[in-house]
């Protein structure tokens, strides 16, 4: 029984960690699946008082749905163009950490095999879980930040945008919990203080990993401070006022920087890629992926039933975009977004599958047991929908097993509010 808090703390170990591996195996899930057998094992029946098995299911039905959908599409459309079953690795990835931890959450098997080992009660176990993953993406955090600051954005561990992104889901699951009022959350203030401080963490490791993707977390943080907050008209003057500093502060910083490709954050190179868009050129940023949408959207439309396959996609891509034209840069192997990479691939079914598996998160926002998990879920969502416009997030392994991790991580935190009775 003891070995199940052990078995806990390596996995909570392991997301601490993810910011340093350039990939997720099976390893890294293996900590959970260790700890939510092991829960299994040592507590085979449910405890009364905990959410039943069909408000569970009430709750996770809507996103497991969209996922094992887009699961089907790709798994149907790999088989056609002889891809096998690669094409869907990485939506099972995600699809497998709802039912795990929804089975746990069920009977209340992990926090009740905790307690027994611990010598705690089972209310106090749950506590204590839910503190230790919201303390673990925390480190989490801090971690990202040392890699950030030490790296170059060419020498991070995974691919920047997907690395950044998943960071910044990091966040969005930490942020509901860190701002919400006293009265809205049950932890302490300084639990709530220790979150702050992690999240600065991890905007400084968003901001400092130059994927300009990932920065949709500063503004969704200022509506967030805004509808959480108890004098809106204030925090709303507040959030404007930090926003335009902010974009100041990083024109004027990257002003001072050598003139070079990419310069300081990427702000004045933003503007300057913006405004050449009326000849794009695809030794830059914005101009390779408007070349490369351009193509992606007029094969869709070419091969709208079945796509091109993966093999046909990768020779497109280094048509449109030879590889001689990025100096130190790896092929480029995607056309820089999720949806139409699938939609090329797998034509209109491709694109149905990327689009269900970005609408989970709000799918499980929509069943939601409280403000806050809603907010959480929304947080999720929103970055998740974002990284994938600029970049095919889901090809990255590391990326679609941290999407799995935050929406496993939601809800042990909000185990006890799945209950539509529970809602607020």
């Amino acid at each position: 029984m003891r070995l199940i808090p052990l078995f806990v703390a390596l996995a909570l170990l392991t997301t601490v960690g993810l910011p340093l591996h350039p990939d997720a195996p099976a390893w890294a899930w293996s900590w959970w699946l260790f700890a939510a057998l092991a829960a299994l094992v040592a507590s085979p029946s449910s405890t009364p008082g905990h959410s039943p098995a069909s408000a569970v299911r009430h709750t996770l039905g809507p996103a497991m749905a969209c996922l094992l959908a887009a699961c089907l599409l790709n798994a149907l459309m790999g088989a056609w163009h002889g891809e096998g079953w690669r094409t869907m690795r990485q939506d099972g990835k995600v699809l497998l950490a709802l039912p795990i931890i929804g089975l746990l959450i069920a009977g209340g098997r992990l926090t009740d095999a905790m307690a027994k080992g611990a010598g705690f009660s089972s209310d106090d176990s749950a506590a204590r879980l839910r503190e230790a993953v919201g303390w673990a993406l925390g480190l989490q955090l801090v971690v990202a930040m040392v890699v950030a600051l030490q790296w170059p954005r060419a020498w991070l561990p995974a691919t920047s945008i997907p690395w950044a992104t998943a960071v910044a889901m990091s966040i969005a699951v930490l942020a509901p919990l860190a701002l919400s009022p006293d009265g809205q959350a049950s932890e302490s203030r300084a639990w709530r203080a220790g979150l702050a401080l992690a999240i600065v963490a991890g905007l400084a490791a968003v901001v400092w990993s130059r994927s300009r993707a990932a920065w949709i977390i500063m503004p969704w943080l200022g509506v967030l401070m805004v509808a959480l907050s108890t004098r809106r008209g204030r925090s709303a003057v507040i959030v404007s006022v930090l926003s335009l500093a902010a974009v100041a502060a990083g024109l004027w910083y990257d002003s001072q920087q050598p003139a070079q490709v990419e310069r300081g954050v990427r702000l004045l190179d933003l503007l300057q890629e913006l405004q050449g868009l009326d000849e794009p050129d695809v030794r830059t940023s914005l101009g390779s992926r408007w070349l490369l949408w351009q193509a992606g959207w007029e094969t869709l439309w070419s091969h709208p039933w079945t796509g091109i396959g993966l093999a046909e996609r990768i020779a497109l891509v280094q048509r449109v975009v030879p590889p001689d034209q990025l100096t130190g840069v790896a092929p480029l192997v995607h056309v820089h977004q999720q949806f139409l990479n699938q939609g090329v691939d797998h034509g209109l079914p491709g694109l149905a599958a990327a689009m269900l598996s970005a609408a989970a998160p709000f799918a499980l926002a929509w069943r939601s047991g409280s403000n806050l998990m809603r907010w959480q879920c929304f947080g999720v969502g929103m970055v998740h929908g974002i990284g994938l416009l600029f970049n095919a997030n889901m090809t990255h392994g590391p990326y679609a097993f941290h999407l799995g991790l935050t929406l496993a991580a939601i809800l042990l935190m909000n185990g006890r509010a799945l209950t539509p009775s529970s809602r607020t």
